[in-house]
């Protein structure tokens, strides 16, 4: 009997302490929608990540929404959508799932490969990443335009790198790299190019050469200064190799040579040719059978000045005319929004997800697919095969599990314990089940 009296008290205050919590939490957010005055017919929305305006009114054509980063607002009556930044989406700390959630990330998976996984982006009905295909894309966000591409600020003519490869005993290619455990593996591949022609490899992956002073401490703070971009631009040829394999990602490695005027060898996004000056601006791996194969191309055009210039044309025509007209269009759409920094592209992200809850058709079923995000399982760099042994081929598999799994209990309102959830996707792993 005492037993049964203890459960009852039990319940009695759990009871108690939830229903005056609630009661806090509609309090708080009355008294900050007083303060406030936010009207009635102003959607409120919530970066649950921390990450864009926060406490803001901001109007949006002829719209007008709430910002906060204030959790407080996840139970307000006119909360009406959840934004993420996707390194920072944790899968023990969301809120409750509604139809409405918004991600923006320009990374790569090798930050959070659960966001791969179809089921995890059909949980999100606003993007803005890397692809084409995005609400608001980031594929250009790391080429400030038209005119770099163009300008000879940093640019040296090809006898004059010649020269310096004679004088200062420069190799042809140039490869900075300092994160050597990615999903491309793309060291592997450049491993083997260094077989057979000459990489001044200056970062911490396959180290061979040094920074001189100027250079050597903290380079990775000062990728985009001038001292950098001039020493970039010694080089006849850049290897830019992307971390992970995606459709449209794209970085500063393919745009910061192309800007200084030096050639690169590019791995990444296999429709990164969509995007270039011209047919000629830049080499793609694939286009060669094997490292091999493309060291012998590449010291044949390295000796070859007038077949060299065929990739510099952005550079030695003047008054060039870019070619790409999907290139010019986005570029275009960008200026055209006053977007230049990354932060631009947030608040555009913003006022798109504010335009769209005013819009709203409550009987539209729209979401994010793959094609916001297209990371298909990784491929070894040379023999463009998959390797299931490979440990980030595991993780994108048992991230698939982890997408069916944290789909199940989003959508069912169901608690989310770490550990049990960690133990029901390697199960579904193990099972094959994914």
């Amino acid at each position: 009997m005492m037993l049964v009296n203890k459960k009852m008290y039990l319940v009695f205050v759990t009871i108690i302490i939830l229903s005056a919590s609630i009661i806090i939490y509609q309090i708080q957010v009355n008294q900050f929608s007083h303060e406030l005055h936010i009207a009635e017919d102003v959607p409120i929305i919530l970066w649950w990540t921390p990450f864009g305006n926060d406490g803001k009114l901001r109007t949006c054509k002829n719209y007008t929404c709430y910002f906060t980063k204030n959790r407080t607002f996840q139970y307000h009556p006119k909360i009406s959508s959840f934004l993420f930044y996707g390194s920072n989406f944790k899968i023990n700390d969301l809120p409750e799932w509604k139809a409405s959630w918004g991600l923006i990330h320009e990374e790569s998976p090798r930050n959070n490969p659960i966001l791969v996984q179809e089921e995890t982006l059909n949980l999100f009905r606003y993007s803005s990443t890397f692809s084409r295909f995005s609400d608001v894309p980031l594929t250009l966000v790391n080429l400030p335009g038209i005119t770099e591409l163009l300008d000879k600020k940093y640019f040296i003519p090809t006898k004059q790198k010649t020269r310096l490869m004679n004088t200062k005993d420069l190799a042809p290619l140039l490869y900075i790299q300092s994160d050597c455990d990615t999903a491309s593996n793309r060291d592997i591949y450049v491993a083997e190019l260094m077989k057979y022609i000459r990489v001044d490899s200056y970062g911490t992956c396959l180290n061979n050469a040094q920074f001189d002073r100027r250079l050597r401490e903290n380079y990775l703070e000062i990728l985009n200064s001038e001292d950098f971009l001039s020493f970039n631009a010694n080089y006849k040829f850049t290897i830019a190799f992307e971390n992970a394999v995606c459709q449209d990602y794209i970085t500063e490695k393919l745009w910061r040579p192309l800007i200084v005027g030096s050639v690169p060898i590019y791995y990444g996004s296999p429709s990164f040719k969509d995007w270039l000056p011209n047919n000629m601006s830049a080499i793609s791996v694939l286009d060669f059978k094997d490292p091999k194969s493309l060291a012998s191309f590449l010291y044949d055009l390295s000796n070859n000045e007038t077949e060299y210039n065929k990739y510099l044309t952005h550079k030695l025509v003047d008054n060039y005319e870019i070619e790409n007209q999907r290139l010019k269009n986005v570029l275009d759409w960008s200026n055209e929004r006053s977007l230049k920094e990354y932060g631009d592209y947030v608040n555009e992200f913003e006022c798109f997800v504010c335009e769209d809850i005013h819009k709203i058709n409550k009987q539209e079923r729209k979401f994010v697919d793959l094609k916001h995000y297209d990371c298909p399982l990784p491929r070894h760099p040379i023999t463009n095969k998959i390797n299931h042994d490979d440990w980030w081929t595991m993780q994108w598999i048992i991230e698939k599990c982890g997408a069916k799994v944290l789909a199940h209990h989003l959508k069912n309102n169901l608690t989310i314990n770490e550990a049990n959830f960690n133990k029901m996707k390697i199960e579904l792993y193990t099972k094959k089940q994914c």
